[in-house]
C-alpha cells in the first residue's frame, strides 16, 4: 500500500508550532543562579558567606534582566528562617551572607536562591544546596562536628513536599523512555529501586507477563537505577524483585495507551547518536515533527513520517554539549514522546581556573601565597578551607551545576562522576540519570501554544525594587479601581513616598530606589469612610514550596585526613608580637567581652528570653511572620489554638479550658493579639548587600 501524501494544512500546522517555539524561547528566556560558598559545613554562630552568579539559561552567559536575588535559609523542617534580598549588578553578580547565630538547633539546613522571575517554573528551577550546621563548640578550638539527636526526631513536623511514593521496605518507580507505554510497541523502561528511607537498592528483577512467564530482566546498579525492555504486548506486565528478607514482591507497570508513538535513543559506544520513532497504525502515515533543544535554544527541527520506523543519526561532535531535549509532536503542538540526553562537555582552556602555591613550606599561623590563573578580564570568587574540614562533600561546581544539576530533578549524589570520562560506563550512567531524574525546564506544550499558562499567576521580571499588591474589598459591591494608594518608606532622616491609582482589579505597584539596611513601610488607601471594609495586601509570598530532601544530602560524611606538611621548627617569628623578658610589667591590650550570661538553673530563667528559648526548643514558630502572611494574603487571622493544631499534627489543644472551637472566641492567645502586643509586624521588601526588612509597625496595615 502506497504512502499517502500529507496535506498543506498538516505542514502549515507543524511549521506554525516550530515558529511559536522559536519565538517563545527567544522571548521567554529563563535564568539560572549558582552560589559559591566559603565552606561546606558550618557551626552555629558562624556566618555563611557566598557569591552569586546569575546567568541566562540559554548559553550560561550574563545578560539577565532581573536585578533582585532572593536567598533563603530553610531549617530541617522546611520553614524559611532567614531571607536576603541582594542587588544583582550588570555582570550578574551578587554577594552576601547568612547568619547562623539565631538557629534553634543543629541539623541539615537548605540554602536556596532564585529571582522572582525564576519562581514561575517552580522549585526545580531554583538553586538549592544542603549544609550540615553543627552544634557550637563548647570551648574555643574544639571544632567537633556534632549534630543534636533532637534534630532527627521523627515527631517534629515536616512542611516539605510530601513523598508521592508509598514507601515500604522495597519500592520501584518506572520511567518509560518516551514518556508513556503504547500497546503493540516495544519500548525501554528505566526504573529506580529504593528502600523505605529513600536510599538506593541494588537488585535484580524479572518482567512477568499476565500468565507469570518471564519476558524480560533488569538489574539496578549502585544508584538503584536500571533499564529493561518491554515487549510489544505490554498488558498485565509486572516487575518482580526480591527484598532483603528473600521474599519476592511484584510491582505493576504503568498503564499503556492504545494509540501513540514511542521513542528510543540508546547510549551509543561510537561517535554517532541515533534515535528511532515507532508508532501505531493511526500515526504511521501522519506528518509529524521533531525538535532538538539545548538549554532553551532550538538546535534542529524537521518533519517526518513514522512509516514502519523512522531513524535519524547525528555525529556527536555536531551536537551541543550538556543536556539536550528531544521532542516529537503533532500539528496541534501536543507531545507524542520526549526525552532528555546528556553529551559529555568538551574540555576547554577557557573554563579552567588554575591555582598554584608559591609557598614551599607550611608553618603554623604562617602565611600562604597563592597564584591564580584565569582568562584575562574574568571575574571569579575564591575561598580557602582546610582539606580536613570538608564536612559534607565538595558539592557541585559551577560547571557541573550549570550544565547538569540545574537540568535534572532532585539531588545527584556524585555529580562530578558524570564529568570524569566519556567512556561507555559513564555514558550509560548519564543516560540512566536522564531517564530517571530528567525534568523539562522548558515546557514544550506551553511554548507551542497547545497549553496556555494562567497570566494572573505569572511573576514579572524585577529589574529594580518594587512594592506590589492588591486592594481587596470585603463586599463585592465596593469598587477597587481608581482608588489612590499612598506609600511612605523611611529610615532615620531619609524617606521616599509616592501615590498611584489602582487598576480595574485593584492592583498597585511602586518602584523604589536602591536602599540598604532596615527601612519602614507604610501603605495607606484613600477610603477613610469605609476603611474597615478594605484590606491592603502585599505580593511577596512567591517563594517555591520546600522540596523533599534526599537522604544522601542529609548525612555527615567522615572527615578527610589532612596531609598538609607543617614545619614548626621554621616558624616565622617575625609575624608574631614579641614580649621582652627584661620588663617586669606588661600591659595587655584591652578586649571587649561580648559573651552573654548563660542561665544555668531554673526553668523560668531558661525561658526568660526568646533567644534562650529558641536554643532549648526542638521547634520554633515565628508568630509575627505567620501573622504577616495572613495580612499579605488578605485573610482573617485565626486563633492561636486553631492555627497551632493545623500547623502540627502532634498537637491537640481541643481539651484545654480556653479552647472553644474554630468559630468560638478565646479570652487570650489569638495569633493576632500576640503580634499586636509585641508591635513586631513587619513588611519586608527591598534588597541590598545586607539583610533588609521593611516596616515594623503595630496593628494592621493602614487603610
Amino acid at each position: 500500500m502506497g504512502r499517502t501524501v500529507g496535506t498543506l494544512s498538516d505542514l502549515d500546522s507543524l511549521l506554525g508550532c516550530m515558529s511559536r517555539v522559536v519565538a517563545a524561547t527567544r522571548h521567554v528566556v529563563q535564568e539560572k543562579v549558582y552560589l559559591h560558598f566559603d565552606n561546606t559545613g558550618y557551626f552555629m554562630g558562624e556566618k555563611m558567606w557566598f557569591t552569586a552568579y546569575v546567568v541566562r539559561a540559554d548559553g550560561h552567559r550574563p545578560g539577565v534582566r532581573s536585578r533582585v536575588l532572593y536567598v533563603e535559609l530553610l531549617n530541617p523542617g522546611g520553614d524559611v528562617v532567614q531571607r536576603r534580598k541582594l542587588k544583582i549588578d550588570d555582570r550578574g553578580h551578587a554577594h552576601g551572607d547568612l547568619s547562623l547565630d539565631s538557629l534553634y538547633g543543629a541539623g541539615f539546613y537548605e540554602v536556596r536562591a532564585f529571582t522572582r522571575y525564576m519562581s514561575n517554573w517552580g522549585g526545580a528551577a531554583c538553586f538549592s544546596r544542603v549544609f550540615p550546621v553543627f552544634r557550637a563548640p563548647s570551648t574555643p578550638g574544639a571544632y567537633e562536628p556534632v549534630i543534636d539527636e533532637r534534630s532527627y526526631r521523627r515527631r517534629l513536623p515536616d512542611f516539605r513536599e510530601p513523598d508521592t511514593l508509598h514507601r515500604s521496605r522495597l519500592n520501584v518507580s518506572f520511567y518509560p523512555e518516551g514518556g508513556r507505554l503504547v500497546s503493540g510497541l516495544r519500548s525501554r523502561v528505566a526504573f529506580q529501586v529504593s528502600d523505605g528511607g529513600g536510599r538506593h537498592v541494588s537488585a535484580d528483577g524479572e518482567l512477568l507477563d499476565g500468565e507469570g512467564r518471564v519476558v524480560g530482566r533488569g538489574s539496578s546498579d549502585s544508584t538503584g537505577r536500571g533499564v529493561f525492555t518491554v515487549p510489544a504486548s505490554c498488558d498485565g506486565l509486572r516487575f518482580r524483585l526480591r527484598d532483603a528478607r528473600g521474599r519476592f514482591k511484584e510491582f505493576p507497570l504503568p498503564e499503556s495507551s492504545s494509540e501513540g508513538c514511542v521513542l528510543e535513543l540508546p547510549p551509543s559506544l561510537d561517535d554517532s547518536l541515533r534515535f528511532s520513532v515507532r508508532g501505531t497504525a493511526s500515526y504511521r502515515d501522519r506528518l509529524l515533527g521533531y525538535m532538538l533543544m539545548n538549554y532553551g535554544r532550538v538546535w534542529s527541527c524537521d518533519t517526518f513520517r513514522v512509516g514502519s520506523g523512522y531513524h535519524k543519526s547525528y555525529l556527536r561532535d555536531s551536537l551541543p554539549e550538556g543536556v539536550n531535549q528531544l521532542t516529537v509532536f503533532d500539528g496541534r503542538g501536543r507531545i507524542l514522546c520526549e526525552r532528555l540526553f546528556f553529551l559529555f562537555p568538551k574540555p576547554s582552556a577557557s573554563d579552567t581556573i588554575r591555582v598554584t602555591s608559591e609557598t614551599t613550606r607550611l608553618t603554623p599561623c604562617g602565611k600562604v601565597r597563592l597564584r591564580l590563573h584565569a582568562v584575562p578580564g574574568s571575574v571569579f570568587s575564591f575561598s580557602a578551607m582546610d582539606g580536613g574540614t570538608v564536612f559534607n562533600g565538595r558539592g557541585p561546581s559551577v560547571k557541573s551545576w550549570m550544565l547538569l544539576s540545574s537540568e535534572v530533578k532532585g539531588y545527584i549524589e556524585d555529580v562530578g562522576y558524570y564529568f570524569e570520562s566519556d567512556d561507555s560506563v559513564h555514558r550509560r550512567a548519564s543516560d540512566l540519570l536522564m531517564l530517571v531524574q530528567g525534568w523539562r525546564r522548558y515546557d514544550w506544550e506551553e511554548l507551542s501554544g497547545y497549553r496556555s499558562r494562567n497570566p494572573e499567576k505569572w511573576h514579572p521580571v524585577e529589574d529594580m525594587l518594587y512594592i506590589t499588591g492588591h486592594l481587596r474589598s470585603l463586599k463585592k459591591s465596593l469598587p477597587v479601581d481608581g482608588i489612590p494608594i499612598k506609600v511612605y518608606v523611611y529610615s532615620g532622616g531619609s524617606y521616599t513616598d509616592g501615590e498611584m491609582l489602582t487598576d480595574s482589579a485593584g492592583r498597585y505597584a511602586f518602584s523604589l530606589p536602591d536602599v540598604w539596611g532596615e527601612w519602614n513601610l507604610q501603605l495607606k488607601a484613600g477610603v477613610n469612610k469605609l476603611k474597615s471594609r478594605y484590606l491592603v495586601t502585599v505580593d511577596r509570598r512567591f517563594g517555591p514550596p520546600s522540596r523533599r530532601l534526599s537522604p544522601y544530602e542529609c548525612r555527615s560524611l567522615p572527615f578527610l585526613p589532612s596531609y598538609l606538611p607543617l614545619l614548626p621548627d621554621t616558624l616565622e617569628f617575625d609575624t608574631l608580637p614579641l614580649l621582652s623578658l627584661s620588663e617586669r610589667l606588661h600591659k595587655l591590650p584591652e578586649v571587649d567581652v561580648k559573651a552573654k550570661h548563660r542561665f544555668t538553673e531554673g526553668a523560668r530563667a531558661a525561658w526568660a528570653t526568646e533567644k534562650r528559648g529558641q536554643y532549648w526548643a526542638d521547634v520554633y514558630y515565628d508568630c509575627d511572620e505567620e501573622t504577616e502572611r495572613y495580612l499579605d494574603e488578605g485573610k482573617e487571622i485565626p486563633l492561636f489554638s486553631d492555627w497551632f493544631m493545623e500547623r502540627s499534627e502532634f498537637v491537640d489543644l481541643s481539651h484545654t479550658p480556653f479552647y472553644t472551637g474554630a468559630s468560638g472566641e478565646m479570652d487570650s492567645n489569638p495569633l493576632e493579639e500576640a503580634a499586636v502586643e509585641t508591635g513586631d509586624m513587619e513588611k519586608s521588601l527591598t534588597s541590598g548587600k545586607e539583610h533588609v526588612e521593611w516596616g515594623r509597625y503595630k496593628g494592621r496595615p493602614i487603610v
